[in-house]
């Protein structure tokens, strides 16, 4: 990090071929596929790089640049809102890389995590994705979101009740086309 902090366009490339397919799974788990998620995966690698400086081992690299990442994400979002342009809606999206509480409720309902996700209001989704997609802490995400502690938690208990509905629903329904038979 230290030769990437220092402009080493060696280290930096392989910092970024390290951390590429991890930092674009964070833009397309918060945006969706797509060019908004490409667009704010760039933005975030540039980031990363701009801010080797601040790494101090505290964490893993992939944490921390994680962490860059997701607030990088959060605020290329904020400017496209801001611009009057919608949001790119979840779509499904290819293989993204073994997040384990995603597999092991994937593997438990009628159709993908992301279709789901694609469901819930932005804020809702937003703060499941940062918290058991990322592992961010709740003060985390209220610093990431510069929202109150109590309003990323009141968004995390909805967010989680409102999928809860829509899971047991396609349940009811035998919904999905996942292979499953009522």
């Amino acid at each position: 990090m230290t030769l990437v902090a220092d402009g080493d366009r060696r280290a930096q490339r392989m910092l970024v071929h390290r951390l590429e397919a991890r930092i674009r799974r964070i833009a397309q788990r918060m945006i969706g596929s797509g060019p908004d998620a490409d667009d704010a995966s760039q933005i975030a690698l540039i980031e990363i790089l701009r801010s080797a400086h601040t790494f101090r081992e505290e964490a893993s690299v992939e944490r921390w640049s994680g962490r860059i990442a997701a607030r990088t994400v959060l605020r290329h979002i904020r400017e496209k809102r801001r611009g009057l342009a919608r949001f790119v809606p979840l779509s499904d999206v290819q293989e993204m890389g073994s997040v384990p509480p995603t597999e092991r409720l994937e593997d438990d309902t009628p159709r993908k995590l992301e279709e789901y996700l694609k469901q819930l209001p932005d804020p809702r989704r937003e703060v499941l994705v940062l918290k058991h997609a990322l592992g961010h802490t709740t003060e985390e995400i209220a610093a990431l979101l510069d929202v109150p502690v109590g309003t990323v938690k009141d968004r995390l208990i909805a967010g989680r009740k409102q999928l809860r509905k829509l899971i047991q629903r396609d349940m009811a329904l035998g919904a999905g086309g996942r292979g499953r038979t009522s």
